[in-house]
């Protein structure tokens, strides 16, 4: 029998597998998953697996369906209109956050990040390119010095990437979003406080038109 102490660990790496399989686009929204493909693919017991599902339905990526069983959650044109709202709001005052406090070490950071960013997207690495994008924000927070701004974007940050996945599956949004990225690291390089909020509010919008439009398309 898995004592206690053994648990926690395989738990959190099914929880963290689990995660990274859905945010990656490996199962589309809607798609049912599962037990025993979950169990076999993650390699841990049927107790194990249902405490992963309830921390990944807390973090809303999966809906507990009666006499279905776990399914992808699907993101609602509403729902990512106000996501974007919020969004818009949190990414635009971690940015002046950073410019006001972030030290030396955090820009430098934020350098090399931003570096590998860049040559992701010009060699059309989709997944990459959000994947360090991800690590981008996470610099902008960690350099913003405001934990009640982080946590709340960290409640966001799964359904963030779902958003993300969908605006960049536009053709023509990979080489937009590197130049709004460059715009918004120049400003916060250069410590423009104005700037920097003025790119980044830029960036959400033009990612909310590309995601919505999608989904418009979806829905009629």
């Amino acid at each position: 029998m898995t004592d206690i102490a053994s648990a926690t660990p395989l738990r959190r790496q099914a929880e963290e597998s689990l995660r990274k399989a859905i945010l990656s686009g490996r199962y589309d929204a809607g798609e049912r998953l599962t037990e025993r493909q979950l169990m076999e693919s993650l390699g841990v017991s049927r107790t194990l697996l249902r405490e992963a599902l309830r921390q990944i339905e807390a973090e809303g990526l999966v809906t507990l369906v009666p006499n279905r069983g776990p399914v992808v959650s699907v993101l609602s044109y509403e729902d990512a209109e106000e996501i974007y709202e919020v969004r818009g709001v949190l990414e635009a005052q971690a940015c002046v956050g950073f410019v006001l406090r972030a030290s030396s070490a955090h820009v430098h950071k934020l350098e090399g990040v931003f570096s590998e960013l860049k040559r992701a997207a010009e060699e059309g690495d989709v997944n990459r390119t959000l994947e360090l994008s991800s690590d981008f924000y996470d610099v902008i927070l960690e350099g913003s010095g405001n934990k009640v701004l982080s946590s709340m974007l960290k409640l966001l940050h799964n359904r963030i990437v779902l958003l993300r996945r969908t605006s960049m599956s536009q053709p023509d949004r990979l080489p937009e979003t590197l130049d709004e990225l460059t715009q918004m690291f120049v400003a916060l390089r250069a410590r423009d406080e104005a700037a920097a909020s003025k790119a980044s509010i830029h960036h959400v919008r033009q990612a909310s038109r590309a995601a919505l439009r999608i989904m418009r398309r979806r829905r009629d």
